[in-house]
């Protein structure tokens, strides 16, 4: 009886880790270049962020620009000192851009990502589980 009370209760505490975070997926926030000192700031989805704030850094990392973007997510900065970019929507979506680097890097696969966190999730599950069935013993 306390063999399956601990069984139990240790898949009672793994699930309160684990299904709450399962039906949240959150979406990335991109800063993407219309034109030269023209950007705009979309999700991953391609919906507009139109709460975002956006702020431009120099070299020096001092703010020389800060504004909130347009109702289709557009900022317009002078490009002549913009080193940063960086685009915050005040909940919890933050975006960085570097002036004049290559921004082509992919994005983690979501499904495999979440796949191999919940097996890992499962891992630790499974090691405790056994230490446990080994201490009942």
């Amino acid at each position: 009886m306390l063999k399956h009370f601990k069984t139990a209760t240790m898949m009672l505490v793994v699930a309160m880790f684990i299904l709450p975070a399962t039906p949240v997926l959150a979406h990335l926030m991109l800063i993407e270049t219309l034109e030269e000192g023209k950007v705009q700031v979309v999700y991953d989805d391609g919906t507009v962020a139109r709460r975002a704030e956006v702020v431009v850094y120099n070299e020096q990392d001092e703010e020389i620009s800060r504004g909130q973007v347009d109702t289709e997510g557009v900022f317009e900065y002078s490009p002549v000192e913009a080193a940063v970019i960086v685009a915050d929507d005040g909940l919890g979506h933050r975006a960085q851009y570097v002036v004049e680097e290559d921004q082509h890097q992919a994005a983690l696969p979501r499904g495999p990502t979440i796949a191999l966190v919940l097996s890992g999730f499962g891992l630790i599950a499974l090691v405790f589980h056994r230490r446990v069935r080994g201490k009942g013993s």
